[in-house]
């Protein structure tokens, strides 16, 4: 028994850390745990061989991801089937898995050239890189970063003001390697003392230097009417979008009777279909002359243009000859976009068609009365580099338009609805989610959440939405922090080959 134990102690050290992980996210949103539950799957990772640690990166993420990202199952199952949801389900984990063994075993790696202040620093470098290289590609796919777990800590946000999104997980992960080298008692007291101490200016300077940038038009807000009115994904199938638009229209109308003074309505996310092929348009409802709708809206559409099908945002405004539109980027890999969907679409034979929509290329802002709005839809608000430049182009206030009735009253909800306090504190604007079942949800300029609606309810919320916000670095320079530590290991590593080549010819010289 303790044979057994001692073979597999490692591997078992790196499955409860996943399992304890798991406290950080919803429903029990214990981000603390955060920032201690890593130290044993990096301590079994720094003392396996790299391809051991592989292994235990892949069990570690096992119950992570599986908990994470269950909420699929929701859609998957109904729509897929049975067997081709698990297939996709497992596919994806797997997938995930792979990204967290790569950690582990390349920090395996680095701990094996024996250079202590070298791997203190590689460790929450590495993490970092995995983190980035999951956002980049057709494949990306953010749900479940380590950093969204400190969405409830505004005091800590600020560090995703000056660094992005990535400071998070990056000063998380080093705080954890340092408590890791110095249990495995590799690490000097010295050379503890020294990293401690930048990583607390990391966390101070985080915090404390975005406050120097002053907050404008801070007592400036604009009332605002958010339309949650939960149709279902059987209607959405059944394409009853003329069904769900009418209902969309009542709901409006009759909170307007009640809140006359709103200056904007939102709608959310594909509420209904445009067809743009011969003429554009706004959806009729609103134009018919004899009952037309007299209040600015920003709504979602799936739009048909020659050769493409589109998400998109449209702002309507009365008497406005213009239509402008946003037309979503960031698509949902499979689901949405697929290179080469009518090959998947064949293989499949499903009652739904897959990837079929076209990523739009421009980015729009909305002028309504002098104030400068945006739009993004759905998955795009887990992209930071994407939302931060609405932010460089002037709004003043950003909408995430969503429909989430797909994962009935799960945990994706809020896992979807938290991600906005990271982006608005990147930002340094408010942040405004309108979805079609819940969460609806808003954040000021600091990431501060400021209300939230109930899952799977029709519900109506007027309020005024303040415009106060603040220049950020990460707004301005991007993604430079990752940029800064993939030079970092780059350099680390080659300088590593480099000496090991010089120690190799030094001694055969030598014999």
């Amino acid at each position: 028994m303790n044979s057994l134990y001692y073979k597999y102690r490692y591997y078992c050290a790196a499955f409860c850390s996943g399992l304890i992980l798991i406290l950080a996210y919803p429903p029990f949103d214990l981000g603390l745990v955060a920032w201690l539950a890593l130290v044993p799957f990096i301590y079994s990772s720094l003392k396996l061989s790299p391809l051991k640690a592989f292994s235990a990166g892949f069990i570690f993420a096992l119950p992570f991801n599986l908990y994470l990202n269950l909420y699929l199952a929701e859609a998957l199952l109904p729509h897929l089937g049975f067997s081709l949801g698990m297939v996709a389900m497992i596919a994806l984990v797997i997938y995930l898995n792979l990204f967290y063994g790569l950690f582990a075993f390349t920090a395996s790696f680095v701990a094996r050239q024996g250079i202590a202040w070298f791997t203190v620093l590689a460790v929450p470098a590495l993490w970092l890189m995995v983190e980035y290289l999951r956002s980049v590609g057709f494949m990306a796919y953010n749900v479940g970063y380590l950093g969204y777990s400190q969405w409830n800590y505004p005091a800590l946000l600020g560090i995703a003001a000056l660094y992005g999104y990535w400071g998070l997980p990056f000063i998380m992960v080093y705080f954890q390697s340092i408590l890791t080298l110095l249990w495995q008692k590799e690490l000097k007291i010295r050379h503890a003392l020294a990293n401690l101490s930048f990583l607390l200016a990391l966390i101070f300077t985080g915090c404390l230097l975005p406050s120097f940038f002053s907050a404008v038009q801070a007592d400036q807000t604009l009332n605002t009417m958010l339309v949650q009115g939960n149709s279902s994904p059987e209607e959405i199938l059944a394409g009853e979008k003329e069904k769900i638009g009418r209902r969309y229209m009542d709901l409006t109308r009759k909170a307007l009777e009640l809140n006359p003074g709103v200056a904007l309505v939102v709608w959310p996310e594909t509420v209904v279909d445009l067809d743009f092929r011969e003429q554009i348009r706004h959806f009729h409802l609103l134009t018919i002359a004899e009952n037309g709708f007299e209040k600015p809206l920003l709504y979602g559409a799936r739009t048909r243009h020659p050769g493409q099908l589109l998400n998109t945002i449209l702002l309507y405004e009365p008497e406005a000859r213009k239509i402008p539109m946003y037309h979503k980027h960031r698509l949902v890999p499979f689901v949405e976009f697929f290179p080469a969907e009518q090959y998947l679409n064949r293989i499949l034979q499903l009652e739904m068609l897959l990837g079929r929509y076209s990523p739009g290329t421009q980015l729009t802002t909305f002028e309504l009365d002098s104030i400068r709005l945006a739009g993004v839809i759905c998955f795009e608000s887990y992209f930071g580099d994407h939302t931060r430049l609405f932010a460089r182009e002037g709004a003043e206030h950003l909408f995430v338009l969503a429909n989430l009735n797909w994962f009935g009253t799960t945990i994706g909800l809020e896992q979807h609805a938290q991600v906005g306090a990271i982006r608005a504190a990147e930002m340094g604007i408010g942040l405004t989610q309108v979805a079609n079942s819940g969460i609806t949800i808003s954040f000021d300029y600091l990431g501060r959440e400021l209300f939230r609606t109930g899952k799977q309810v029709v519900d109506t919320v007027v309020v005024s939405l303040p415009l106060a916000n603040r220049q950020t670095l990460y707004r301005l320079w991007g993604d430079y922090f990752p940029a800064f530590w993939a030079f970092f290991l780059v350099t680390g590593f080659i300088s590593i080959c480099y000496k090991r080549i010089a120690e190799k010819f030094s001694s055969k010289s030598f014999d």
